[in-house]
C-alpha cells in the first residue's frame, strides 16, 4: 500500500515538474519560485534514488526545460547546451567544492560570475559573420530568432575569429528599460511583467524586430559550445579571448582558490545586487581550467563542474492597509495591496499587486493582517503570506467586488476562471482604448481620430461612449486647440465614409473578446447580419470550424450584455452597416500564397490582403518554402532578402500583382 502512495506521488510530481517546465521556459509567466521548483525536483530525485523501479527514462530529471514554442524554425545545436544545478547554502557550495578536491588533492581554482536571471542564448558565427542564433530550447535544438538577436548593440554582426564558434551566454532586460515598458503597459492598461527574465524571455521571440529593437535588450557572454582554439584552455582566457571579440562580459568576474574568498564573494553581492543595473538571482561558480572540466564531465543535464548559488528572497513585514480594485483597458480587473510603506531590496514599496480573486482567497487575506513581502525577481512586490499570530477579531475580510468599481456593472471570470472582467462596452475606464480600437485601419478606418484628439474629445465631453462619435458636434471640436478647419472636415468625411465599411471590419471594431480580424471575417462569411449574430446560441458558433469554446462564450455573453446590444442599436440608428454582403471569390490567384514586405504606393497593406482573398489567393505570415509571392514596396524589410535566398519566392511590385488580377492602380 505504501508504493501505492510513493508511485502515486512520484507521478504528480513528474507532472508538476513538466508543467511548471512549460510555464518557465515556453511561456516566460512562472507561478512558483525556482526555490519552489527546485524543492519538487529535490524531492523526485529523492523518491526516484530511494524507489528505482518506479524511474523511468521520460522523467524530467533527466532533460532540460524547453523554450520551443513551434513558431520558429528549430536548428540542432553543434554542441549541447546544459542547465546548472543550483544550491541555496554556501554549506552546499562548499560540499560541491570539496568532493572535486579530494580527486585533484587541492582546492580548484574557479571562476565566480554573476548569475543573469535572462535567457540563454547560442549564436552561431562562420568566417567571422553571425550566421544565426537560436534560443537553449531543449538543450539539443533551439528555435532560431536572430533578427530579433541583430537588434541588440551589444551582440556584434561581426568578430575577427574565422573559424566556426558557438557563442553562448544571457540575454537580458536592463531594470530601468524593465520599469519603463512596465510603466507603459500599465497605462494602456496591459498586464505587466513579473520580473526582467520574463520580460526579456518574452520579447526575444516576438515576431516583431522593430518592437524588440525599441526595448533596448542587452547581452553577458561567458560560454562557448562549437570551439576549436586549443590556445585557450581556462575560463579566464576565454572571457579574454571573447572580449577581444568584441562581446559584452560581466566586468566583476573574480578568481579564486580560496573558499573563504567565495563566500565574500557571494555574500557581498547578496547584499549589493540592487545596486547593477541588471537582475542577477545568484553566483556561478565554474571550474577556472578546461582540462579540469573535460575529466569531471556531464551528468545527464547538467555539468559536474560548475553550480549556481541561488540568492533568498529578502523578506518584510508590513501592514495591509487596504484593497484598490483597478479596472484595466480591456476590462480585467486587478486588486492592487496598499501596504504600510516599507524599505525592501534597494526601494521603499507602498503597493503590490494581488493577481486576482483566487490569489486574495489564497493568502485569506483581511484589512490590518501583518503581510509577508518580497521581491519577485528583486523587482515585482509580492505578498507571499499573512502572520495570522497578529489578526484580529476585527481584521475585516477583503472580498474581491461583484460589480465594476468605476461603472458598477456585473464583473464576470474568463473562461478559466482566473481573470475578471468588466465587458460594459462603454465603462469610462477602458472607454479611451475601445474608441481608439473602434477608429482604427483594422477596424472602421476613421481616419484623423487618433488618440489625441480622442483624448481630448473626452476630456471636453463632446464624446462619451462609442456611438458618440456619430454625433459629434463639430463646432466643438473647431473650438479645440490644434484642430485646423481642413483637419475637421476631414475627420467628418471619414466618420461618414465608415459607416459603410464592411460588416467583419464593424464586427471587430466593437471589441469582443477573443474575436479578432480573423474571426470576425470568419463569422461575417456564416451570419448575414448582427441580429442573426444576437440571438444565436452558444452551439451555432461552435458548428463553425476554427471557433472554439472560449470564442463562442465570449460572443454569446456579449451579446447578452445590455450596454454591447444598446450600444450596437444605437451605431445601427447612426446607419453603421451590420449586414454582410455575399463576395464573390474570383479564382484567378488559384489559391496562390501571398506576402507583402514594405510600404505600398496605391492600397493600404489590409486592403490588398483583402484584395488576395477576394481572387482566390492566401496571405500567409512569413518567409518559407510555401510562399509564391512576395509584393514588395518601398523599404521592405529583411523578408526580401529571405526570399531571395530561397529561390523559390516569385517577387513582384504592387502593380505587377493588380495586373494578375486585371485591377489598375487606385488613383
Amino acid at each position: 500500500m505504501e508504493e501505492l502512495f510513493i508511485k502515486e506521488e512520484i507521478e504528480k510530481l513528474r507532472k508538476k515538474i513538466e508543467y511548471h517546465n512549460k510555464l518557465y521556459y515556453e511561456k516566460a509567466s512562472p507561478e512558483i519560485s525556482d526555490y519552489e521548483y527546485d524543492m519538487l525536483v529535490k524531492r523526485l530525485q529523492e523518491l526516484e534514488k530511494k524507489y528505482p523501479q518506479f524511474a523511468i527514462k521520460e522523467s524530467p530529471l533527466k532533460k532540460v526545460g524547453s523554450d520551443i514554442s513551434g513558431k520558429g524554425k528549430i536548428i540542432p545545436h553543434k554542441v549541447r547546451m546544459y542547465s546548472l544545478d543550483n544550491a541555496y547554502s554556501l554549506q552546499e557550495v562548499k560540499e560541491f567544492l570539496v568532493k572535486i578536491s579530494q580527486k585533484i588533492n587541492k582546492f580548484p581554482e574557479v571562476s565566480l560570475e554573476h548569475k543573469i536571471d535572462g535567457f540563454s542564448i547560442n549564436l552561431y558565427y562562420e568566417n567571422g559573420l553571425l550566421i544565426y542564433a537560436t534560443t537553449r530550447g531543449d538543450g539539443f535544438e533551439g528555435e532560431e530568432v536572430t533578427e530579433n538577436v541583430k537588434t541588440i548593440a551589444s551582440i556584434p554582426r561581426k568578430i575577427f575569429f574565422k573559424n566556426p564558434i558557438e557563442v553562448r551566454g544571457e540575454i537580458f532586460m536592463p531594470i530601468q528599460e524593465f520599469r519603463r515598458i512596465n510603466s507603459e503597459r500599465e497605462e494602456k492598461g496591459e498586464s505587466i511583467f513579473a520580473n526582467p527574465r520574463n520580460a526579456a524571455a518574452g520579447t526575444i521571440k516576438l515576431k516583431d524586430s522593430k518592437i524588440v529593437a525599441k526595448r533596448k535588450l542587452d547581452s553577458v557572454i561567458y560560454a562557448v559550445g562549437l570551439f576549436q582554439n586549443n590556445e585557450i584552455r581556462t575560463q579566464k582566457e576565454l572571457l579574454k579571448f571573447l572580449k577581444e571579440n568584441g562581446f559584452k562580459t560581466n566586468p566583476y568576474t573574480k578568481f579564486t582558490d580560496k573558499f573563504e574568498e567565495i563566500e565574500e564573494y557571494c555574500n557581498y553581492w547578496e547584499k549589493h545586487r540592487s545596486e547593477l543595473e541588471v537582475d542577477i538571482d545568484g553566483i556561478v561558480i565554474k571550474i577556472n581550467d578546461f582540462k579540469l572540466q573535460n575529466e569531471l564531465g556531464y551528468t545527464t543535464k547538467s555539468p559536474k563542474w560548475a553550480i549556481a548559488y541561488k540568492f533568498k528572497a529578502e523578506e518584510k513585514r508590513t501592514k495591509l492597509l487596504d484593497v484598490k480594485f483597478q479596472v484595466g483597458r480591456t476590462g480585467a480587473v486587478t486588486p492592487v495591496a496598499i501596504l504600510k510603506p516599507v524599505f525592501i531590496s534597494g526601494s521603499t514599496v507602498s503597493r503590490a499587486t494581488l493577481h486576482n480573486e483566487d490569489e486574495i482567497k489564497r493568502l485569506d487575506l483581511h484589512l490590518g493582517d501583518e503581510v509577508i513581502l518580497i521581491k519577485s525577481g528583486e523587482i515585482i512586490p509580492k505578498i507571499i503570506g499573512v502572520d495570522l499570530s497578529k489578526r484580529k477579531p476585527e481584521f475585516p475580510k477583503v472580498q474581491f467586488p461583484k460589480n465594476c468599481p468605476v461603472c458598477g456593472s456585473k464583473l464576470q471570470k474568463d473562461e478559466n476562471g482566473v481573470i475578471t472582467y468588466c465587458n460594459n462596452i462603454n465603462c469610462p475606464a477602458q472607454i479611451q482604448a475601445k474608441i481608439q480600437h473602434f477608429a482604427s485601419r483594422e477596424a472602421v478606418d476613421i481616419d484623423g481620430l487618433g488618440e489625441a484628439l480622442i483624448k481630448q474629445l473626452l476630456e471636453n465631453k463632446i464624446i462619451a461612449k462609442i456611438e458618440d462619435i456619430y454625433q459629434i458636434d463639430y463646432e466643438k471640436v473647431r473650438a479645440l486647440d490644434r484642430q485646423a478647419e481642413k483637419s475637421v472636415e476631414n475627420l467628418k468625411r471619414s466618420i461618414e465614409n465608415s459607416k459603410k465599411q464592411k460588416f467583419h471590419k464593424v464586427l471587430f471594431g466593437l471589441g469582443i473578446r477573443y474575436v479578432g480580424a480573423k474571426t470576425s471575417k470568419i463569422l461575417t462569411q456564416h451570419f448575414s447580419n448582427i441580429d442573426e449574430m444576437i440571438n444565436a446560441e452558444p452551439e451555432d458558433f461552435l458548428k463553425i470550424d476554427e471557433i472554439g469554446e472560449k470564442i463562442a462564450y465570449s460572443l454569446y455573453n456579449f451579446f447578452r450584455n445590455e450596454e454591447s446590444l444598446r450600444t450596437i442599436r444605437k451605431l445601427q440608428e447612426a446607419g453603421v452597416n451590420f449586414s454582410s454582403e455575399k463576395e464573390e471569390i474570383k479564382n484567378k490567384l488559384n489559391g496562390a500564397k501571398f506576402l507583402v514586405t514594405g510600404t505600398l504606393s496605391h492600397y493600404k497593406r489590409n486592403e490588398i490582403k483583402e484584395l488576395i482573398e477576394q481572387n482566390g489567393g492566401n496571405v500567409i505570415s512569413a518567409v518559407s518554402k510555401n510562399l509564391d509571392y512576395l509584393i514588395v514596396g518601398e523599404n521592405p524589410g529583411s523578408k526580401l532578402e529571405k526570399a531571395k535566398k530561397l529561390g523559390t519566392v516569385k517577387i513582384i511590385s504592387e502593380d505587377e500583382f493588380l495586373e494578375m488580377i486585371g485591377m489598375s492602380a487606385k488613383k
